[in-house]
């Protein structure tokens, strides 16, 4: 690799070395000096350099052929880890970083007008102590409103004066006795869009990015031969502070502003001519002007003018934070190896740092709440107010700006219903007990969380009104009602969401990353155990128990990680094969009618062993224990078990692939995901370890998620990671497979969706 004119020989060596530790994570002294372009006894000095700080360890390579075994290197699980810090007006988000770029920690916390920097410190000092097991903090970077200077003064703020003149990063330097830096949040998410697409092989690590927010107004930030351009007065893309194209709260666009941003934008553009204009709009108004926008800029010009390559923002309200931390780490590097410049670390596990983003009170790159909270105020109806109706109250959170104003609810006792799961005054919402009259009320969007048997009629009803919906999963409990609610959604054009809240999931996301980003190969099978310790608790005690209301808990309880498998492996199950059966629950004798009560009324963790249950349903007529095989459209095989008895509840999915395989244990907070991509022996730790970080509550911060995307989706139809068309494959798999399994295991195959509904959902419910 060859050096930086600043940069020594032994340093642009020991950058080239660390550089592909970091990739390798364990290779021998000849393999690393190969890789590096160095002789073996360079390599070995600065790996003995390197060990001496407690950056590296060595182990024993595992080796068949007699003799004494190779060295292995490796990185230190105690080498550090950076943290980045993206300060808004009233809340921080705080993500972590370990040295080879893995993500492992993303929090928000809120920040008070009058002690704001001490908030501040006291989110990183805790920060910090959790993280101490990695080993020391290496370096701080800091997203900041405001134009800090390079030193890390903030030299003006206008949406928060009392910082004007305040040495930011001084202070921090001072309390923490760590490396900091600090810059502009507009130039923090200009690097994060630009590093991620670096790492996606978009752009080359030298490139150049012009950065365009459109919030109120527009702002810019420009990446230059892969470094940030500040300017000489630290001020470079305030562009709305020259050619007054602010806009006030209050205030929509016009065509007339949208033309000037369009020649502003365009005339940027043609001057610096990036790799690449990408385009950041974090308020539901200026999102709405995005595709005009970009017609228009493409248009811009002579038939001789350069093409614009324009495209939307990929991180959002992220971008800014992950442009922190990438940033921290290149400060890192270059302290570990004393390089001038460092190999770019791609950065795996971004998703939970956007999860921490969206599910927290951190909502937007700009300012204030006025500025990520929707103009208009979407009335919210409500089909079932039972069990998992509290979910919807998310509708209501300030970046969503729902408002629950009607409910669904045939039960006699909605108005205590109402009042406990929707935490609000019966008299303050209009309770119908029917459909047509909830429509009545002029409700803008639904949510069907009612019984599984009712989802087909309820929701086509809905969508025939106009009025969206978020369906709770599954999509239905038979072949035609799913088919049905597809096809209505199409012939109506009403939006459908189905409510597949797993594929926010950090364990889910995580495994995914790993996946697309070819850490295993191609993936070849998929294997799930579902271990649900409260089955006895959850879907034995009410209508969960009987076919009637649910067809079969392979398709109420398993259409949640079917979809998860699809997703992971980009297909869906054309075949099944099912076996299973009543192993437990038939035998308890204890039956009560609980229609008046819900689930939370009975549950605990007392209710064990199994067999000592109380109160079960008077009717169980669905399995217990249930396996099921299935081939995917691709060629991939995978496989699900659930038991409804075991102690412990938690999920488990091991992926395997043509060159390697990963495997949760857990799937929320405090659980990790192992890869192995070695050849050995038994190896239970894996060759590497990735924390699973949110979903402490199971998935709580997931459903947020799913809500917030169903929001945007209704208000500007953006692209959704969960999707009708896979929710009807999982139930086409589930409802299959427990024929399969009713019918002697014989095989099942999964029917056609008519093509024109195939394409309609796979483009986003566009025609």
């Amino acid at each position: 690799m060859p050096g930086h004119p600043g940069t020594s020989t032994r340093a642009a060596n020991a950058a080239a070395l660390w550089d592909r530790l970091r990739r390798a994570r364990v290779s021998s002294v000849t393999d690393l000096a190969r890789a590096a372009g160095t002789s073996r006894p360079t390599a070995s000095a600065v790996l003995a350099d390197l060990e001496d700080q407690g950056l590296v360890v060595s182990q024993d390579l595992v080796d068949p052929t007699p003799g004494r075994p190779a060295t292995g290197w490796s990185l230190s699980p105690r080498a550090g880890y950076v943290l980045g810090a993206d300060v808004l007006v009233s809340s921080v988000l705080v993500s972590a970083a370990t040295l080879d770029g893995t993500v492992v920690a993303a929090r928000t916390s809120p920040l008070s007008e009058e002690r704001r920097y001490p908030d501040l410190l006291a989110a990183l000092t805790q920060e910090a102590d959790r993280l101490s097991g990695y080993g020391p903090l290496r370096h701080l970077s800091v997203s900041t409103t405001g134009i800090p200077d390079d030193a890390g003064v903030v030299l003006h703020a206008d949406l928060v004066p009392q910082w004007d003149g305040f040495d930011l990063a001084g202070n921090l330097r001072h309390d923490l006795g760590v490396a900091v830096d600090v810059d502009n949040d507009i130039n923090m998410a200009a690097l994060g869009e630009f590093r991620l697409r670096v790492q996606d092989g978009q752009i080359a690590a030298q490139g150049d990015l012009l950065y365009i927010l459109v919030a109120r107004g527009i702002h810019s930030g420009l990446v230059l031969s892969g470094r940030v351009h500040r300017g000489s007065r630290f001020t470079a893309g305030e562009i709305s502070a020259a050619l007054d194209l602010r806009l006030e709260d209050a205030q929509a666009p016009d065509e007339d502003w949208v033309e000037r941003v369009a020649l502003t934008i365009s005339s940027v553009g043609l001057v610096v001519d990036p790799d690449l204009i990408v385009i950041s709009t974090p308020t539901a108004r200026a999102r709405s002007i995005v595709l005009p926008l970009m017609s228009l800029m493409r248009a811009k010009g002579t038939q001789w003018s350069p093409r614009l390559r324009v495209e939307s923002a990929h991180l959002g309200w992220a971008a800014a934070a992950v442009g922190a931390l990438s940033l921290a780490l290149d400060h890192a590097n270059q302290a570990v190896t004393g390089a001038d410049e460092v190999p770019v670390t791609p950065l795996q596990g971004v998703e939970t740092v956007s999860n921490a983003a969206t599910t927290g009170e951190h909502s937007t790159m700009t300012a204030t709440a006025a500025t990520s909270r929707p103009s208009d105020t979407l009335r919210v109806g409500v089909v079932g107010v039972g069990a998992r109706a509290k979910f919807t109250l998310a509708a209501e959170r300030p970046e969503n700006n729902g408002r629950i104003t009607a409910v669904c609810e045939t039960h006699p006792r909605a108005r205590e219903r109402v009042a406990s799961r929707l935490q609000r005054d019966p008299d303050s919402v209009s309770i119908t007990t029917s459909v047509t009259d909830l429509v009545g009320t002029g409700i803008d969007v639904a949510f069907v969380t009612s019984p599984d048997d009712t989802h087909a009629d309820v929701t086509c009803e809905l969508l025939r009104a106009g009025v969206p919906v978020y369906l709770e999963k599954p999509l239905a409990i038979t072949m035609e009602g799913a088919t049905r609610v597809l096809r209505t959604a199409y012939e109506t054009g009403t939006r459908l969401y189905v409510g597949h809240n797993m594929r926010h999931m950090h364990v889910v996301r995580s495994m995914r990353e790993l996946i697309r980003s070819g850490r295993i190969g191609e993936v070849k099978a998929i294997w799930c155990r579902h271990f649900v310790g409260s089955g006895g608790d959850f879907y034995f005690k009410d209508w969960h128990a009987t076919r009637e209301h649910g067809t079969g808990l392979l398709l109420q309880k398993a259409a949640h990680d079917i979809d998860v498998m699809h997703w992971l492996a980009d297909s869906h199950t054309t075949s099944v094969v099912a076996m299973g059966g009543q192993t437990l629950y038939h035998q308890v004798t204890d039956r009560a009618d609980r229609s008046d009560e819900l689930m939370h009324s009975w549950y605990s963790l007392d209710n064990w062993p199994p067999l000592s249950q109380k109160g079960l349903s008077p009717v169980i007529d669905v399995e217990d224990l249930s396996m099921v095989l299935m081939r995917m459209d691709s060629g991939v095989y995978a496989s699900y078990e659930q038991c409804h008895y075991t102690p412990d509840y938690w999920r488990n999915y091991t992926v395997i692939g043509t060159e390697g395989r990963i495997e949760n244990f857990g799937d929320g907070e405090g659980g990790l995901i192992r890869l192995w991509n070695r050849r050995t022996h038994y190896n239970a730790e894996g060759d590497e370890v990735f924390p699973i970080v949110g979903d402490a509550g199971g998935h709580g911060d997931a459903d947020v998620l799913t809500i917030t995307e169903f929001m945007r989706f209704v208000r500007e139809g953006t692209p959704t990671d969960t999707s009708p068309l896979g929710a009807w494959y999982a139930v086409a798999a589930g409802i299959q497979a427990t024929e399969s399994l009713r019918d002697g295991s014989t095989p099942r195959t999964i029917p056609d969706l008519p093509p024109e509904v195939v394409d309609y959902f796979t483009r986003n419910q566009v025609r």
